[in-house]
């Protein structure tokens, strides 16, 4: 029992330890896919703008020649 009793700070420290790297890694993980899901819809609303853009183009090309 005293042996066991030896090891539990360490066995706690190491624990401790794990259990710490894996909050900081959740809290990483979910920065970063906050950043991925931000330029994913960056990029969603780029296309969209653009193809508005041609849409009025074409529209005024319509009209102009009408």
């Amino acid at each position: 029992m005293d042996k066991f009793s030896e090891f539990l700070p360490p066995i706690f420290g190491v624990l401790f330890l794990l259990i710490i790297w894996f909050v900081i890694r959740r809290i990483l993980a979910s920065i970063s896919d906050k950043i991925n899901n931000a330029e994913v819809y960056k990029e969603d609303t780029l296309k969209v703008l653009e193809e508005i853009r041609n849409e009025l183009k074409e529209l005024n090309r319509k009209n102009s020649s009408n």
